[in-house]
């Protein structure tokens, strides 16, 4: 006898599941359009599916030049995107608008050349594009420094040689001075990863020539530059029983001289006599912007990191260290001779001293300058200081971090003696890290700042206000119109 083998019930249920899903989805308005069962337009629900799944991400760009470098003002700009886009809804700025034209590449509209005329200066690169369902692009972030088209270019590289002409990346030259000797103003030094040995001693330092810049932090192939990933550092290695100065800007240098992306050291010269410095400004203005500046290790000398002597320097977003002097004092930055630099956005450390270290030192001239938005700390010696002022130095101290260093004696501001109000600090952070004896303003006597107003001080056990060389200020309502010459001083606070 033939057995049949019976269906079980459960089999049933799963059959009546399984069409009443597929029933179910065939009135999903989703499924309807993506099977044509619904005339209305796909794209918004077929975006919305496919960033709900993560199919579908938005479109990125590859950029050339990339985005950091040093360009020209007519300089063509290429984007290929990763998928075809909507000219529509493209724009580029760069200083000011770009004009597009569009091509393709690997699809339809996937690749833009953009053109000025571009201005001159570092301005930031911003983009806005999408593609056809409406996604924008991954945000792109950097800038590009826009040099002026009549601009020589130049090149140096570790692999070069100094009997190439340096015009382009494959002939580039192998150091900076003959660069600079072969430059042809406006010139630009464009200059690739690698250690770039000076010798002072024997007149190999670094002697800037009016209009011809220095970049550096470029790759090897010159297509990307980052000074950060790419770092080109000059260092000085005389041992002579001379002064060391790794670079020099003398008295023909103006703001339009820049030096811009290395880490620039100071020669480690025990048989310096005076000073170590790497970067001197005797009576040079340059615009030194991005570099790392560090003093060497000297034992009777000063080591200092910038030194200015008679100068309107522009100096910003560096990293300034004033090294170590195992017998006198270490600067971050010394400004002398009636000097006027501009002092902003930068980290100073006033270094290692067996005597007194400095984050500023503002010298008694008829110094002016203008300091802003910098992050100092005094550094570690007998004596530390973040700003170390005198009359008749007038200086404008405004929105800074003022650290008085670890000294034994340590001041955020030392306010030197003198026969007159000079200085003008606010809106600054005071406070010490260290020491036995702690000052956030220290006023030496005869001399109060014209105004100080709105800063923070705290952390200076000692004296938050040193009032005239006598009186020991630790209560911030005093320090509110209640010193000597300050009546009008208001809205600090601990």
């Amino acid at each position: 006898m033939r057995k049949y083998r019976k269906i079980p019930k459960v089999s049933f249920l799963f059959i009546f599941v399984l069409l009443f899903l597929q029933f179910h989805c065939l009135l999903n308005p989703i499924v309807r359009e993506l099977l044509d069962l619904n005339p209305t337009p796909k794209n918004d629900k077929l975006k919305q599916l496919s960033l709900l799944l993560g199919f579908y991400g938005s479109p990125t760009a590859t950029v050339t030049p990339s985005l950091g470098n040093v360009i020209l003002a007519n300089t063509k700009i290429r984007i290929v995107f990763s998928r075809s886009m909507v000219p529509d809804s493209f724009s580029a700025t760069l200083g000011s608008k770009l004009t597009p034209v569009w091509s393709d590449s690997y699809s339809a509209n996937d690749t833009v050349v953009l053109s000025g005329p571009i201005p001159v200066g570092t301005y930031s690169f911003i983009l806005e594009a999408s593609d056809p369902l409406g996604i924008q692009i991954t945000p792109l972030n950097g800038n590009y420094t826009v040099l002026s088209s009549n601009t020589n270019l130049y090149y140096v590289s570790p692999s070069g040689n100094d009997g190439n002409s340096g015009t382009s990346p494959g002939n580039t030259k192998l150091t900076i001075p003959s660069a600079i000797s072969a430059a042809i103003p406006p010139a630009a030094i464009l200059v690739s990863e690698g250690t770039y040995l000076v010798n002072s001693g024997l007149g190999t330092q670094i002697n800037l020539v009016n209009l011809v810049s220095l970049y550096g932090g470029f790759s090897p192939d010159f297509l990307n530059r980052n000074s950060n990933g790419y770092i080109a550092r000059i260092v000085d290695t005389a041992t002579a029983n001379a002064d060391s100065i790794t670079v020099s800007a003398g008295a023909t240098i103006t703001a339009a001289t820049v030096v811009d992306g290395f880490t620039i050291r100071g020669a480690s010269n025990p048989n310096a006599p005076t000073a170590s410095i790497a970067f001197n400004c005797f009576s040079g203005s340059p615009t030194i912007t991005n570099n790392r500046l560090e003093g060497g290790t000297v034992s009777n000398a000063i080591s200092v990191a910038i030194f200015l002597s008679t100068s309107s320097a522009i100096i910003a977003n560096n990293t300034m260290q004033g090294g170590t002097s195992s017998t006198t004092s270490t600067f971050g930055v010394f400004v002398q001779d009636s000097s006027s630099p501009t002092v902003a956005y930068n980290t100073i450390y006033g270094g290692i001293a067996n005597s007194s270290s400095h984050g500023i030192y503002n010298s008694p001239h008829a110094n002016t300058p203008t300091i802003i938005s910098n992050t100092i700390d005094g550094g570690t010696g007998i004596i530390s200081y973040a700003f170390n002022t005198s009359h008749p130095s007038n200086s404008v101290v405004t929105n800074n971090i003022l650290n008085a260093g670890s000294g034994n004696t340590s001041y955020a501001i030392y306010q030197g003696a003198g026969a007159g109000d000079v200085g003008n600090y606010q809106f600054n952070t005071l406070f010490t890290s260290g020491g036995n004896i702690r000052y956030c303003l220290f006023e030496n006597g005869g001399s109060s700042p014209i105004t100080f107003n709105g800063n923070r001080l705290f952390s200076c056990p000692t004296a938050l206000y040193y009032d005239n060389a006598s009186n020991a200020i630790n209560d911030i309502g005093t320090v509110n119109g209640g010193t000597l010459g300050g009546a009008t001083y208001s809205g600090n606070y601990e």
